[in-house]
């Protein structure tokens, strides 16, 4: 786990991939190192770009948010952000599933 390193993980739609592109840049400029790695994953800190609308995307999303809320769990990450569609489409849900398990921020 590399310190000050935020991994992105875009999932969906180009919408998703320029909204990745455009937060990346805005952590690099406030001095963070940043990942677009889904494979190998490095970073103290993990932002979940979701997709809520495609069927199979929102089963990835979903399966992303799991895999990457396990990693918290263990200690291999010490913050999970969930945003796009599927956390706004499902804010309650992630909220009411956040509050249970304290794993992630919904923005």
């Amino acid at each position: 786990m590399k310190r000050k390193t935020i991994d992105i993980i875009t999932l969906g739609c180009s919408k998703n991939l320029v909204d990745s592109e455009q937060l990346m840049r805005q952590l690099e400029e406030v001095g963070y190192s940043v990942t677009h790695d889904t494979e190998n994953p490095q970073g103290e800190i993990a932002v979940i770009n979701t997709c809520g609308f495609i069927g199979d995307a929102k089963e990835e999303s979903i399966n992303m948010i799991l895999e990457f809320a396990e990693r918290k769990e263990e200690g291999d990450l010490k913050k999970l952000f969930v945003m796009g569609c599927l956390s706004e489409r499902y804010l309650k849900e992630l909220a009411a599933w956040d509050t249970e398990n304290g794993f992630m921020a919904v923005l």
